[in-house]
């Protein structure tokens, strides 16, 4: 019967702060409950099945379909950051056992599969998404 004493005191203290830190604690709550409910980000299983399908046809035997996909799908971000290149996600792939021709091939139908857009990019001369070399503006 201690724990009910000790809730009353937390109601207590917490009544006693201003609306600020109420509003506060209320909305870490909610945020904290709709993280813990949210529904994980789903890949599209078309892409995933045409990136194996890819894969298969360029022969490139990389083990488990869903580790395959993985990385397939980390290589896109890994583009998207400041200073990513294709030459580091090469190396990622590289890393998973692949020689280096079919680590590149892979990482070039990762990005046609998973990231067109930034294909459609390179293919248009927008080169505004990828990281810039420094030193040569407009490259």
């Amino acid at each position: 019967m201690k724990a009910l004493p000790r809730t009353h005191h937390w109601i207590w203290l917490f009544r006693h702060q201003p609306l600020t830190v109420r509003l506060l604690a209320a909305a870490a709550c909610l945020l904290t409950a709709a993280a813990a409910f949210a529904a994980p980000a789903e890949a599209d299983p078309a892409a995933d099945d045409n990136f194996i399908d890819a894969l298969n046809h360029a022969g490139i035997d990389f083990g488990e379909p869903g580790n395959a996909m993985s990385v397939g799908q980390s290589i896109c971000p890994m583009l998207a950051q400041p200073g990513g290149n294709f030459a580091a996600a090469v190396q990622r792939v590289r890393g998973s056992g692949l020689s280096p021709g079919m680590a590149k091939m892979f990482t070039t139908i990762a990005i046609q599969m998973y990231c067109p857009s930034m294909m459609t990019n390179i293919a248009n001369g927008n080169l505004s998404g990828l990281p810039q070399i420094p030193g040569m503006p407009g490259i």
